[in-house]
């Protein structure tokens, strides 16, 4: 991207709306995973320029400008995952949607909220408490994810989208979306898309390669009477196991657990361990889950009765009250213990609920194979549970590191291998593009040709991966490049 187009930008959108500074560049050339130097041989992923779009009016004139010069745009919220899906692979226009926030419009009758794509999760929780609502589901990054970097994260796929905290019980986030404001590739804006012709569910959970969404109504419902936190501790991972799977049952609102591997991580890190009491003494939890109940007085007592005798016939001990509201207040600190690192690399991936002991035994095979301790976060989803293994890693050490991602691919095969799908698409998971978007991957691909045929937003993400090259990266030369990393594993 030229000089004179930049002015040009400049001049259509006015100086303070956009920015040419080398260090805000250089923030929106990542998301959460750091990007060795050496990458950059193979991606731009440092943007020409930063456009924060203030109004509908200012992002359907930067989208048609874009169209007109072949000007690549990626779009950018938070940039919350590790997917590389929100960072540039040919330069070009970092879109950050972070200046599109606030509450638009709340129909308490119709019980629907409308919020521009940058507010963040936790700002609409806290907007729709004070009046006595909630949203149906939310990320564990609410804090700091936005509603549309959420919603068009690829994660569970085309037409799903995320799953988050409340999905074990609600569905996936696409599940409470009713409508979208979207600009497309050819500067259309489309202001709902619900009655445009096109599908809601079609932007959602496709990477922004399609539009960039400016709006979103999602439903709302009242708050529940009763919603508390109940934790356990398991001497036995596969017992812990065992006891989710059947506490499905009970539609929980939320379920996360944490094996010991990842407890020492917190341990390191200077976090607090939960304690039991076991032989007149206190010692550090081994394996925790924490279950969220809710439901009315009568319904949330039967359900808490029904969940400890669930756990109680697999060997659980149930932990004090306040260390169940803890774990309930730390549900979006779920990372606090990459300090001890201080990174962490790994995979996300689902897998088939009835897979759960199976997938946890292979992760602690890989571990042991490799000389690494890898710690398991998970939480339950509609019918699958997403898992988080991870380890310690320090960017710093540079060699070391980049040995280390090929642990992510080798993960993300394993999900496959027991009938799951890596947890994302974006950029460094595009190769499985088919296993995460199932039967809506041709959908997906039809659309782009229709609706992008220029290729002009976020290009060279979610349904292939590109270098910066405008060449797409063969998966065959992926697997042999991470191969040859994964060598080095057991001896760095």
């Amino acid at each position: 991207m030229n000089k004179t187009l930049i002015q040009e930008l400049i001049e259509l959108l006015g100086p303070d709306s956009i920015s040419t500074s080398e260090i805000e560049r250089i923030q929106c050339a990542h998301d959460m995973a750091p990007v060795p130097k050496l990458l950059g041989m193979v991606y731009k992923s440092k943007p020409d320029a930063v456009v924060r779009p203030k109004s509908p009016e200012q992002l359907q004139q930067l989208v048609k400008f874009a169209a007109q010069n072949a000007v690549p745009l990626t779009p950018r919220g938070r940039a919350t995952t590790m997917m590389g899906g929100a960072y540039p692979v040919l330069g070009g226009i970092s879109v950050d949607m972070t200046a599109r926030r606030g509450i638009i419009e709340l129909n308490e009758s119709g019980l629907t909220v409308k919020v521009a794509a940058g507010t963040n999760y936790e700002t609409v929780l806290k907007f729709l408490s004070r009046r006595g609502l909630t949203l149906y589901s939310y990320p564990s990054s609410a804090p700091s994810a936005t509603v549309a970097g959420w919603l068009a994260n690829s994660a569970m796929g085309m037409g799903k989208a995320g799953l988050g905290i409340g999905s074990s019980r609600f569905g996936y986030s696409a599940d409470s979306v009713v409508d979208l404001g979207v600009a497309l590739a050819s500067g259309e804006y489309l202001e709902s898309v619900l009655t445009s012709g096109h599908k809601v569910e079609s932007f959602l959970g496709s990477d922004g390669i399609l539009g960039i969404i400016d709006t979103v109504t999602l439903k709302v419902r009242s708050l529940p009477l009763r919603q508390e936190p109940f934790s356990f501790n398991f001497k036995d991972i596969k017992e812990l196991c065992a006891a989710v799977k059947e506490c499905i049952s009970l539609k929980p609102f939320f379920v996360v657990f944490e094996d010991e591997n990842l407890l020492g991580f917190k341990k390191k890190a200077g976090l607090h361990i939960p304690q039991t009491q076991l032989n007149r003494g206190n010692h550090p939890a081994q394996n925790i889950v924490t279950i969220v109940l809710e439901g009315d007085e009568a319904s949330f007592e039967t359900d808490v009765n029904k969940l400890r005798q669930i756990i109680a016939s697999h060997g659980g001990q149930e932990l004090a009250r306040q260390i169940a509201w803890a774990e309930w207040e730390d549900r979006f600190r779920a990372m606090n213990h990459k300090k001890a690192g201080p990174n962490l690399l790994g995979g996300e991936f689902t897998a088939p609920l009835g897979q759960l002991t199976e997938v946890i035994r292979l992760v602690n095979k890989m571990g042991k194979a490799k000389n690494l301790t890898i710690g398991i976060h998970g939480t339950l989803g509609v019918k699958e549970i997403v898992l988080m293994p991870q380890v310690l890693s320090d960017q710093r050490k540079k060699f070391r590191y980049m040995t280390m991602m090929s642990l992510v691919k080798e993960l993300n095969d394993l999900s496959v291998k027991v009938g799951g799908a890596p947890y994302g698409a974006g950029l460094f998971n595009a190769f499985y593009a088919k296993q995460v978007h199932g039967a809506k991957y041709n959908e997906l691909v039809k659309l782009k040709k229709q609706l992008d045929p220029h290729n002009i937003m976020n290009p060279g993400k979610g349904i292939c991966h590109w270098t910066r090259f405008r060449v797409p990266l063969p998966k065959f030369a992926y697997g042999f490049a991470m191969g040859g990393l994964g060598l080095f594993v057991k001896h760095g």
